[in-house]
């Protein structure tokens, strides 16, 4: 996403340490040791991909940001990193236990949040864990809105009900977290 690599640099100092951290690990929790997790639009592996890593888990890291990539690439070596676009994973079939995704999927609109989706219900083992923030409203249209980050204008884009699009591609909804002001937290398990 071309708007990342233009803040890649002011993100890599002012992203904050902690979002997503407590929710990424919760379910890292219930994956066995060394699971092998994709990070969808990991940017620059700050904070979730670290402090998964830290915890023995296998990350790989997949965003469509050079710049985000650069700093991953130079600040956590071992976590492997792969420039491409969520909609379409270039990983094998059933590849990964878990997958998670922080401030991403909100970028795309409703109809490629379901194309990311499919990608990764196609990556994802049997009964494999997705954790991802979204926002979902009833009456939400293609439209969306537009946001500034560091000066950068930015889309945001609300589903009409991620229970019924991530049923369409082989997942189940199973919690749905809300941390006011921060983010709304969805997991879902891909079904068997």
């Amino acid at each position: 996403m071309r708007e990342y690599d233009l803040i890649a640099d002011w993100f890599r100092k002012d992203r904050s340490s902690t979002i997503g951290v407590s929710e990424a690990l919760e379910l890292a929790a219930k994956l066995r040791n060394a699971s092998v997790i994709l990070d969808l639009g990991c940017g620059n592996g700050q904070p979730v991909a670290k402090a998964l890593s830290a915890k023995g888990h296998r990350v790989v890291g997949l965003d469509s940001s050079m710049g985000m990539l650069a700093h991953l690439r130079a600040d956590l070596p071992n976590i492997p990193a792969v420039c491409s676009d969520a909609r379409a994973c270039p990983f094998a079939s059933a590849t990964f236990d878990a997958a998670i995704s922080m401030g991403m999927l909100f970028h795309l609109r409703p109809l490629e949040q379901a194309a990311a989706f499919a990608s990764v219900s196609r990556v994802l083992k049997p009964k494999a864990l997705f954790l991802f923030t979204g926002a979902e409203i009833p009456g939400a249209t293609d439209e969306g809105i537009t946001g500034e980050m560091n000066g950068v204008t930015f889309r945001y884009y609300a589903v009409r009900s991620y229970r019924t699009m991530l049923a369409e591609h082989g997942f189940t909804l199973i919690d749905v977290h809300d941390d006011p002001g921060v983010a709304t937290y969805y997991l879902a398990t891909r079904q068997p």
